[in-house]
């Protein structure tokens, strides 16, 4: 008996699922890329970051790569050091935001680094599409 209710309610769960993907979409087909500039996630902590950590720059291992200056990521509980390192844009037009560590009512607002869209560029290529 309790195997029959187990697998009604498991299928019921299923349907429920299923309806819920069910509903209308709507797919804007465009032939412009379009950008959305990612909404910082930030979180507060109560403790100051360490000091800044300065490295030595060693030699980039490709053309295309982008130093990254070591930092402070907290990771819930503490600050963990994340070493330099010398990266590779995921896309092209991108630009390494260094992360943030600003002032609070309630100690820091960490938002962590991040790829971004390079907006001069993209300033550029509008210009240049308007022109055609």
């Amino acid at each position: 008996m309790k195997l029959l209710q187990t697998l009604l309610w498991l299928s019921a769960g299923v349907v429920c699922l299923g309806l819920l993907g069910c509903g209308e979409h709507k797919i804007r087909h465009t032939s412009e890329p379009v950008y959305v500039e990612p909404q910082p996630q930030y979180v507060i902590v109560r403790e100051a970051p360490p000091a800044v950590i300065v490295d030595r720059r060693p030699p980039p291992p490709a053309a295309g790569y982008v130093w990254i200056d070591s930092y402070w990521h907290w990771d819930g509980r503490q600050y963990v050091r994340q070493g330099g390192q010398w990266a590779r844009p995921p896309r092209e037009h991108v630009i390494w935001v260094a992360p943030r560590y600003d002032r609070h009512e309630q100690g820091y607002r960490y938002t962590p680094g991040q790829w971004r869209e390079d907006q001069p560029q993209r300033r550029r290529d509008v210009d240049n599409r308007d022109r055609r």
